[in-house]
């Protein structure tokens, strides 16, 4: 447990510290976030055909961009915790040295994962046409067990499979491979799955809070004043909560592989 709460400090320092790199991902997610603000549907509304092609489009421009930043944020972490200092001038090389690797790594983990839901969903199927509950029953609960080792002994630890990567410059395999083994006993992999839960919590009380002093905020504005507002705001929180997040996992990753 100790290990876990020196990860989560040490993510926050790294973010403090770091304000230059919590800057380009603040940028980031606000020039995506004011972007968004014209694809909004409006509630009860029905998109258009063309709304829902442009927002299709938009979302994946934001997965393919997301990568490359998410490489460069990452190689910035790395340095930081190996070497004490942010190089700026790096964030741009690390983003495409590493965008293919990184998109290899998500590209399997989907694929893994729709493996598995397959399974479970044909194992249910394959019961519907018995006309029996019992049986309907246990096969649902034999999926949901499916789902939940797989999770435990795979999904989990393959959370880890981009930090691998950057941390000790794997190939996509050779990191995926590396996050399961770090993360054995299942001992590790709990405390993982621990350190992602405080720190989704330490966002959802971050959210919580400010979302309501900035709700009290917003209420005296005009519409679009407001979701511009909300924009800016919500892009300065997720920049630096998610420098956070990168520091602790790969801060909890290098203690796991040392440990190995």
């Amino acid at each position: 447990m100790a290990g876990i709460m020196d990860a989560v400090k040490k993510g926050f320092g790294i973010a403090t510290k770091g304000l230059g790199l919590v800057l380009v991902m603040i940028v980031f997610n606000m020039v995506w976030n004011l972007a968004s603000i014209p694809l909004n549907i409006a509630p009860g509304a029905t998109p258009t055909p063309q709304l829902t092609m442009a927002v299709v489009i938009f979302s994946l421009l934001f997965i393919l961009t997301s990568i490359f930043v998410q490489g460069g944020a990452l190689g910035s972490v790395r340095d930081y915790i190996k070497e004490g200092k942010i190089k700026l001038a790096s964030f741009a090389p690390y983003g495409m040295k590493y965008y293919l690797k990184l998109l290899g790594v998500g590209i399997l983990i989907i694929l893994i994962i729709a493996i598995v839901a397959l399974i479970a969903g044909l194992i249910i199927a394959g019961t519907a046409p018995l006309n029996n509950v019992v049986v309907t029953d246990v096969a649902i609960v034999i999926a949901i067990a499916i789902g939940v080792i797989a999770g435990f002994l795979y999904f989990v630890p393959l959370a880890l499979a981009p930090y691998a990567l950057v941390s000790d410059d794997l190939g996509v395999i050779a990191s995926m491979k590396k996050s399961i083994r770090v993360t054995r006993p299942l001992v590790k992999t709990f405390l993982l799955l621990l350190l992602f839960i405080i720190l989704i919590l330490i966002s959802v009380a971050v959210a919580l809070i400010i979302g309501f002093l900035a709700g009290l905020a917003i209420a005296a504005m005009p519409v679009m004043a407001g979701k511009i507002f909300m924009a800016v705001l919500t892009s300065i929180i997720n920049g630096y909560l998610g420098i956070v997040m990168m520091g602790s996992f790969m801060t909890y990753y290098l203690t796991l592989s040392r440990a190995k």
